[in-house]
């Protein structure tokens, strides 16, 4: 999470190839960078499969994905750094191994306790991975090649997060739920010979390990853990009314306090707090949670309602996220165009117009709406989530020097998961409350009095009538049915709510863009507008 002090280099140029075969550690690191991002997707939805393989209820599979995430989480902050003093190549190896073994054992976890520590030791291999990416990107390639790095970079954002529907329906469908993890151990592998190839063999940087600003590691990666899972549970236990909730977000906060406290007392800090007073730091990063909160209506709201009100699998949910996934293929490299000819902030600005278009697009959605239904609004939102990641990515890595990728990357992805945890928990908390208004204001229409509600109620007691079912007598059935449609009504109107907020706050996000400095003479994009 570290950013140094130091101004941003222009004309900045690469070192020489670290060695003779540089693109195959790029390949390695944009490898592990997609492994660290589809497992917390391909997990979130495949949770139902695997608390039925490992024999878990509802409340102990809740804690897997809180738990996996959340250290992640904790490690990322150390990761930039730890990555540069013992070298990425030692850093990534171990990293790759303890998430091939942890990953291969867990499906034989018979102990809760036991599918929690791996899930953990998962979590703390899979953080490692991210961070060092971006920096030996830029190490490792010619200037003119950056923005393809970058472009690769950034494309597993949008691909990797949307296409583990369709991934782990197939592994439901097949009846192999326990591929979920024991894909890792297929690809950690490769990834482990592709690093011993491409990446260079570097010596333990002993003087910047003695001015490791451990306290700041601590702090900072334990208080943000926390307050991950906190976020992560808030919605299930209904938030402060919870213990666990209120101990969790309390704690995390008072760490992220002394952590800033710390950051103002040693002589060496994990990050010089002054910096984030520069606007082409706090800027990009408040983008880029406000953009993990923009994805929620891909992420969340459309999977949900396609398996509430459709009653789709993942498979099939996986059929519309597809029109997302896929897309990107063709999209980033044009984005990656664009972006020599095109000022980056204006890239950033039509991203986000363009994320709130295709929300606006979803909000006239109906109960009716099927996958095919969902074909032109997602088109939209592949194009603005291929635009706005890509653009705000190359902008942040043009104000800094490759020195500071690897700590950049880091903030890039701690705003990234923070804004994507913080739009799921308010928006799954904000559907419940919106579902409980819908259904009472429907609820005050609906009354014995009404001679459309009981005509309505009398035409589904007749069915029963018909054809008795010996569940109950046909008028209660009638009602439930009656009920069950006021519910479903319900839902639908909550989720619309849902695509209007993502639309209004993706909009209002763009005057953001109207803070950020003209970035100096790089590789990357050239300044085309003064502000």
């Amino acid at each position: 999470m570290a950013v140094t002090a130091s101004p941003p280099a222009s004309g900045t140029t690469a070192p020489a190839a670290l060695c003779l075969r540089p693109l195959i550690g790029v390949v390695a690191v944009l490898l592990a960078a997609f492994i660290a991002t589809i497992n917390t997707r391909i997990t979130t939805f495949g949770l139902a499969d695997i608390r039925g393989g490992l024999g878990l209820g509802f409340d102990e599979g809740a804690w897997l994905t809180s738990v996996f995430s959340a250290a992640a989480m904790i490690v990322t902050p150390a990761s930039a750094w730890l990555s540069t003093v013992v070298g990425p190549r030692r850093f990534l190896l171990w990293g790759s191994m303890v998430f091939a073994v942890s990953s291969l054992l867990l499906p034989f976890a018979t102990d809760y306790e036991a599918v929690l520590a791996l899930q953990f030791v998962r979590g703390l291999s899979v953080g490692t991975f991210i961070p060092a990416a971006l920096g030996f990107i830029l190490r490792s390639l010619a200037p003119h090649w950056w923005i393809w790095g970058i472009a690769a970079y950034s494309f597993r954002f949008v691909f990797s997060q949307n296409f583990a529907a369709s991934l782990e329906g197939w592994y439901s469908e097949s009846g192999h739920w326990q591929w979920i993890f024991w894909q890792n151990a297929a690809l950690a592998p490769v990834l482990a010979a592709l690093i011993w190839i491409g990446i260079p063999r570097e010596p333990i940087n002993r003087e910047l390990l003695r001015r490791t600003d451990w306290g700041g590691i601590v702090f900072s990666g334990l208080g943000f853990g926390l307050i991950y899972a906190g976020l992560d549970q808030g919605n299930r236990l209904d938030w402060l009314n919870s213990g666990i909730v209120s101990g969790l977000l309390a704690a995390g906060l008072l760490l992220v306090i002394a952590f800033f406290v710390n950051e103002t007392l040693v002589e060496a800090p994990l990050i010089h707090l002054r910096v984030l007073r520069r606007r082409y730091v706090w800027v990009p990063a408040v983008l880029i949670t406000v953009y993990g909160f923009g994805s929620t209506a891909t992420a969340y709201i459309l999977p949900d309602y396609l398996t509430r009100i459709q009653g789709l699998r993942a498979l099939q949910s996986g059929d519309v996220l597809n029109w997302i996934a896929l897309p990107q293929f063709i999209l980033v490299p044009l984005v990656a165009l664009l972006l020599r000819r095109t000022d980056a902030r204006l890239l950033i600005a039509l991203g986000f117009a363009v994320i709130a278009l295709g929300s606006w697009m979803d909000a006239g959605l109906t109960h009716d709406w099927a996958n095919h239904d969902f074909l032109p609004s997602q088109i939209v939102e592949a194009v603005g989530l291929a635009i706005a990641i890509t653009a705000l990515i190359t902008y942040a890595i043009a104000n800094i020097t490759p020195a500071q990728a690897a700590p950049i990357a880091a903030t890039i992805q701690i705003a990234r998961q923070f804004g994507t945890e913080l739009g799921n928990a308010f928006i799954q908390t904000f559907e419940r409350v919106r579902e409980q208004v819908h259904s009472n204001l429907i609820g005050q229409h609906l009354n014995s009095f009404s001679d459309a509600a009981n005509n309505r109620v009398a035409a589904f007691t007749s069915i029963f009538t018909d054809r008795p079912t010996s569940i109950g007598i046909p008028a209660s059935q009638g009602v439930a049915v009656a009920g069950s449609l006021i519910q479903r009504e319900s839902y639908v109107l909550a989720y619309i709510d849902g695509f209007w907020l993502v639309a209004w706050v993706l909009a209002a996000a763009v005057l953001l863009v109207l803070l950020l400095p003209t970035p100096p003479p790089n590789p990357l994009t050239p300044p085309r507008i003064d502000v």
